[in-house]
Parts: structure tokens; C-alpha cells; sequence
């Protein structure tokens, strides 16, 4: 069952934040309220506001506290400033959307050559072992915070994004990689034990340049077409020969 999906951003949070080894690397995560909001800027100056069930970047907002005490807020190109008011307003509108919202701690992506990256990991479970198929940076268009393919994002190697983020040392970009796949199958593995049907998935984490990594968001029904947008195509034959063997049962 490789179209099998796991709906919501919130109980596939829940689930993971259950494991010891991945609470490190989940952000802040709450159901969107007015004050739980508030609550999180405070505390991290930038939240995001996420659709439960959205995907492809789609229905995000950027919430940013500014030194001036306004409020920046982005959705795709439209970049407002707004004073406490109109964003209470904002918040409350969004809060009784007939689409549940999560606010989420802000995260600070790595950067490559002024644009915001993440990394892409494909994972299949073409029989009874997880395994990554394929490993991609995926790079936003100038000024956006969006990346998803979808939304313009370009494909990378890792290698391309995450030696100059690490100023050239080879042994921390290695170590991250280990670290990106260790996680990566940690993600997989827990919540294949709730939902025993995935066979597929794609695992979005961030890498500040301290290192340290974020879990983005898990997708049950994952896009491959990043990975045709490589130098080469490697990668992207082990996820269709996997999927060949998962639609084969």
C-alpha cells in the first residue's frame, strides 16, 4: 500500500516526540490558539502557522516579532507589518479556520548563498527493512521561505549546501549526513510501528550551521520529482525500482 497516508502534522508529532533520541530535534509544536501563539513569539520570535493537513508548502504563514515591537507576517509574496491588534485578529481568524492550524517554533534554516534550504530524505520499505532511497537539499527561490519543488525549489546534493554551510570542514558535513540518516530511520521505523501499511516516506529536516537538526515534517505520500533535478539519476532509479517491488505487495 504505497499510496497509504498518515493525515495530520499534529499525531505524527505526538508520536514521535514519545522518543527520547528525536525530542532534541522537534521544534515547539502546539494547536493554534490565540494566547499559545503569543506565547511562542515571545519565546522564539518567529513562529509558522501550518494547515494540520496541508501539504506541498501550501497555507503557511511566517510570524516574525521585529526589534520595533510590530509584527512581520508572510504569506508567500504578500510581506506585511501589523501592530498587536490587527495580529490577534490575524491569529483569531486563522484559529477558527475550518482547517485546524499548528503554530510551530520558528526554525533558522541553513543558507545557501543568501537562500533558505532543507533536506529531502526518501525512505521505502520495499520488503521488511527501511532503507534511504535517496538524500536532496532543496533550495527556496530568492527571499522566499518556502522550499517545496512545487512552490519553486531547486534540488541540490547535500554535499553542495552543506560544506559551505560548515565553512569547508568535510569531517562536520560527514557527520551531519550520519546524523540526517540516523534520524531519518529512527522517524521511519517509530512511526511504522503505529501505522503498519507505510512503505514510504519523505523525511524533512532542517540544518542550522551549528549543526544542529531539526525534524520539518514527514509526508506519507511523497514527490519524487526533486530527484530528477540531480546532477544524477542514481537516486532517483532506487525509488521507482522500490516502488516497483511495494506496488508488487
Amino acid at each position: 500500500m504505497s499510496h497509504y497516508k498518515i493525515k495530520g502534522k499534529m499525531i505524527k508529532h505526538k508520536i514521535l516526540s514519545k522518543i527520547p533520541s528525536l525530542l532534541p530535534h522537534i521544534p515547539a509544536t502546539k494547536w493554534l490558539t490565540h494566547s499559545d501563539a503569543l506565547h511562542m513569539l515571545n519565546s522564539h520570535s518567529t513562529v509558522f502557522l501550518k494547515p494540520d493537513s496541508g501539504s506541498g508548502g501550501s497555507g503557511i504563514l511566517k510570524i516574525r516579532k521585529t526589534s520595533t515591537g510590530e509584527y512581520e507576517i508572510r504569506y508567500g509574496k504578500i510581506r506585511d507589518r501589523v501592530g498587536l491588534h490587527t495580529l490577534s485578529r490575524t491569529l483569531r481568524m486563522y484559529q477558527r479556520s475550518y482547517n485546524n492550524y499548528i503554530v510551530q517554533e520558528g526554525i533558522d534554516l541553513g543558507r545557501y548563498h543568501g537562500r533558505v534550504f532543507d533536506i529531502r530524505m526518501y525512505l521505502q520499505k520495499p520488503r521488511s527493512e527501511w532503507g534511504i532511497s535517496g538524500m536532496a537539499a532543496r533550495i527556496a527561490p530568492p527571499h522566499h521561505y518556502i522550499t517545496n519543488y512545487t512552490k519553486g525549489g531547486t534540488a541540490a546534493t547535500l554535499e553542495k549546501v552543506l560544506l559551505p554551510l560548515f565553512e569547508g570542514n568535510i569531517e562536520k558535513m560527514n557527520a551531519c549526513i550520519q546524523n540526517l540518516k540516523n534520524i531519518s530511520l529512527t522517524i521511519a521505523r517509530t512511526l511504522n510501528k503505529k501505522f503498519k501499511d507505510t512503505r514510504e516516506l519523505g523525511i524533512d529536516l532542517a540544518v542550522e550551521s551549528s549543526g544542529q537538526i531539526w525534524i520539518i515534517e514527514a509526508n506519507t505520500r511523497p514527490q519524487h520529482k526533486l530527484f530528477t533535478k540531480l546532477p544524477s539519476s542514481e537516486m532517483l532509479r532506487t525509488i521507482r525500482h522500490n516502488k516497483k517491488k511495494i506496488k508488487k505487495g
